[in-house]
């Protein structure tokens, strides 16, 4: 009876150990990377958004804070939509290690509505931009984004929107 109740125990435990560890299978960033570029150019800012965890922090080019929050990332995607209404990311390359994903990517579109700013919302200039830049983005086990390092030249952006000589 005792050999029985402690193999008994050793299989729960074994079980347990089973079930904490999940089924071992790791999330395919790859499919993680192209899943949010077609959210985003699906102009879909809560699908964008689902891919980031509740307390998400995203910082970047021409932010002067970070973004804090899933709600803040899915507002702030919605402000680039209306600025850019027929933007387009193209990704050249995607890379993925243990809990990161790097992304090379350009970025264009008309600016045909306010560009949300810092200093207040400045009108459509009506100038197409096409950038280069680069995500670095940390995930979590589960293949939720919590950290987005986001960066490309704001000084050339600027320039092709003709906001700066």
């Amino acid at each position: 009876m005792k050999t029985k109740l402690s193999v008994l125990l050793v299989m729960c435990l074994f079980l347990v150990m089973l079930v904490a560890q999940g089924s071992g299978e790791k999330v395919d960033l790859k499919k993680v990377a192209d899943k949010v570029t077609k959210a985003f150019n699906a102009h879909d800012a809560v699908a964008v958004a689902s891919f980031y965890t509740e307390d998400a922090i995203m910082m970047g080019s021409g932010e002067p804070e970070p973004i804090k929050g899933r709600k803040a990332i899915e507002e702030n995607q919605v402000a680039w939509y209306r600025a850019f209404p027929d933007v387009k990311i193209d990704t050249y390359r995607t890379l993925v290690s243990e809990n990161y994903i790097v992304i090379e990517f350009s970025f264009k579109g008309t600016n045909s509505g306010p560009l949300k700013t810092p200093e207040g919302d400045l009108p459509a200039t009506g100038r197409p931009v096409s950038v280069m830049g680069i995500m670095i983005l940390k995930t979590t086990p589960e293949g939720l984004i919590a950290e987005d390092h986001t960066y490309y030249d704001t000084a050339d952006f600027m320039k092709q929107l003709g906001l700066l000589k």
